[in-house]
């Protein structure tokens, strides 16, 4: 496979881990936010606040979980997308020092 290939997608299945990564974090904060009961927000039409202890099938604690798989997933997609430009960083960190010594 093609480096650019590898970096592209790399790239789009990091931003799609972000993406749910987000959406699991709304749904936690304001659909399933904690405290006693799993009082949600309102959510039934301006009729006031009714229980909500799930979303989907899922607690709170559940999607707790899945939002943590997709962080320590989105943690391993930064750390091969670094890997991936290492070179790229390297020469820009030291371009930036030769800049400055070559301007002294």
């Amino acid at each position: 496979m093609r480096r650019g290939t590898l970096n592209f997608i790399v790239d789009f299945v990091a931003f799609i881990d972000l993406v749910f990564l987000a959406l699991t974090g709304l749904i936690m904060e304001y659909v399933l936010p904690p405290g006693t009961g799993g009082l949600g927000r309102e959510l039934s039409g301006g009729q006031g606040r009714e229980e909500i202890k799930d979303l989907l099938g899922l607690t709170r604690h559940q999607w707790g979980d899945i939002h943590y798989i997709l962080a320590l997933g989105f943690i391993a997609l930064m750390t091969a997308h670094i890997l991936l430009h290492w070179r790229w960083i390297k020469n820009y960190v030291k371009s930036l020092f030769s800049s400055r010594n070559a301007t002294s």
